[in-house]
């Protein structure tokens, strides 16, 4: 009797990236939120997620500076698992790093 061998899982590996600005009382903000994660067929798993809020006259250049979007990047797990090792470490860099990646959709907000 031969063994059956499962066919390999479609595993997707995963950086999102959004940057939005809104106004508060007259003041401008930007919200950035990151998350790294995992889909299969089966289930969705966030690996790691962060949002921050920063004024604007608080913000780098470079931050002020990103388009108003969302990234969605398809990662090789190398890749996906180096950046889940910086954002222990640097989790702010992940607002503005661009990693290799496989594939890259962006979504303009606004």
């Amino acid at each position: 009797m031969q063994k059956q061998t499962e066919p390999p899982k479609n595993i997707g590996y995963y950086l999102s990236r959004v940057k939005d600005i809104h106004v508060e009382e007259g003041q401008m903000f930007i919200t950035l939120f990151a998350r790294l994660s995992i889909k299969t067929p089966e289930r969705n798993q966030n690996v790691w997620v962060e949002i921050e809020e920063v004024a604007w006259h608080q913000a780098s250049r470079q931050i002020q500076q990103l388009p108003n979007g969302v990234y969605y990047f398809q990662l090789s797990e190398p890749v996906f698992r180096e950046m889940e090792r910086v954002s222990k470490k640097q989790l702010k860099t992940l607002y503005h790093f661009t990693p290799l990646y496989e594939s890259v959709t962006f979504k303009k907000i606004g």
